[in-house]
C-alpha cells in the first residue's frame, strides 16, 4: 500500500524558501494573488493529479498576505519555474 506524503519521511527540501516565477498566465496570475515567496512543507516523487511535469514534488505554502498551499515539480513544471533561495 502507498503511503500518503505526509506520512513519508521529509525530503532534503522540507524548510526551505523558494521563489516562484510564473511561466504561463495561470501561473503569474497565482503569483500576483499569493506572492513569489514560498515555503517547502512536503516533498514526493508522485502526485495524485494528471499532470505533464514529472517529479520530484514540492508541497509549498505560501508567505504572502494570502495564504495557500500548492504542489509545485522542482525541474519542469507548466506553470512556474523555482529557484531555491535558501540553500
Amino acid at each position: 500500500m502507498k503511503k500518503h506524503w505526509t506520512q513519508l519521511p521529509p525530503g532534503p527540501n522540507v524548510g526551505k524558501t523558494v521563489k516562484l516565477a510564473g511561466i504561463t498566465r495561470h501561473g503569474k496570475n497565482r503569483i500576483h494573488e499569493k506572492g513569489d515567496m514560498w515555503k517547502v512543507t512536503g516533498e514526493t516523487d508522485t502526485v495524485s493529479f494528471s499532470t505533464p511535469a514529472h517529479g520530484p514534488w514540492l508541497c509549498l505554502e505560501s508567505l504572502g498576505p494570502v495564504k495557500d498551499t500548492r504542489w509545485v515539480a522542482i525541474s519542469d513544471d507548466p506553470d512556474f519555474t523555482v529557484e531555491f533561495v535558501d540553500v
